[in-house]
């Protein structure tokens, strides 16, 4: 208990995390609120909840008061107040995820630790506020239940581990059909081009689906719409912040590309779910690009990517 109690009185005494992660924040914060409302009815809405892991402590941003944190006073960068505690999370997480009971999360390390640029670590915490903007989704926690028990799952483990077909040749070689008119898609010269590869797309994705199971095909409807889509978003919203975020979203708009061209080349079976995550960016990029109000369907049927995609030839 007394042991407890210094270290509080410890923390409490400590600075707040360097300036620079919490100038990074402030942006994210500014773009959350800004762009990505603009684009998501109510994304600026969703309380950006955030833990940032450092090597000693832990520093919860914008988050009602936790048992175990110590108050730690508010942040004038990020206009958030703060809470401190000794670190119990992994440095290395980048994540949303039910941290502490009642909801969802961001936990995050710093980006040395991670690796990252400050482009790409502001782009990845917008990608993991997408998952916190989808967990406030009516019906959506509902929806992700009612997948995994479709796929006979009583925990949240089928969503890495679900046995998809990656190995098996003929659904590579469906796959990476779908791919190569992705890639036409994206690389297309004109807006004619454009939508021809679109069309060849969808009629390759309804090949490569009927290549497999239904619950198959209910994994990969799952796949685009929870982690295709939130790539799509960290990328487009990425493209409204500062130089260095513009040019990093601009890089790794090609890198679409380019990753369809190594999954062409290193094998569907070799990038397993991962390969689901780039088709899910292209196919939200397409309905985008087509006109529709594809979003608003998106906040209905979270999961409905293809029906959306057959609707528009």
């Amino acid at each position: 208990m007394i042991l407890s109690m210094l270290m509080g009185a410890a923390l409490a005494g400590a600075p707040m995390p360097p300036r620079p992660e919490r100038a990074m924040l402030a942006e994210v914060r500014r773009l959350y609120r800004g762009a990505g409302d603009r684009l998501w009815p109510g994304f600026g809405k969703v309380p950006l909840d955030l833990v940032l892991i450092g090597a000693d402590r832990e520093t919860l941003f914008c988050h009602a008061a936790v048992k175990g944190f110590t108050d730690a006073g508010r942040d004038p960068l990020t206009k958030c107040h703060l809470q401190v505690r000794p670190r119990q999370l992994s440095p290395d997480l980048a994540a949303a995820y039910p941290v502490f009971p009642g909801g969802q999360s961001i936990a995050i390390g710093y980006p040395a630790t991670l690796e990252m640029s400050p482009a790409y670590w502001k782009a990845t915490i917008l990608h993991e506020a997408f998952h916190l903007y989808q967990s406030h989704l009516p019906g959506y926690a509902q929806a992700v239940q009612a997948v995994g028990r479709s796929l006979g799952s009583s925990d949240g483990g089928w969503v890495l581990n679900y046995p998809f077909p990656y190995a098996d040749p003929k659904v590579g070689e469906a796959f990476l059909a779908m791919g190569e008119a992705g890639l036409a898609f994206l690389t297309a010269p004109s807006t004619e081009q454009r939508l021809a590869a679109r069309t060849v797309y969808v009629a390759a994705r309804e090949t490569a689906l009927a290549q497999v199971s239904a619950d198959d095909r209910l994994y990969y409807e799952f796949q685009v719409g929870q982690e295709g889509v939130a790539r799509w978003t960290e990328l487009t919203l990425a493209r409204q912040g500062d130089a260095a975020m513009r040019a990093d979203a601009l890089g790794r708009w090609t890198g679409l590309a380019t990753s369809l061209r190594a999954i062409r080349e290193q094998g569907f079976k070799t990038w397993k779910r991962g390969a689901l995550y780039v088709y899910g960016a292209v196919e939200a990029e397409m309905l985008e690009r087509s006109g529709v109000d594809w979003r608003q369907a998106y906040r209905r049927q979270p999961f409905g990517l293809g029906e959306q995609l057959r609707r528009l030839d």
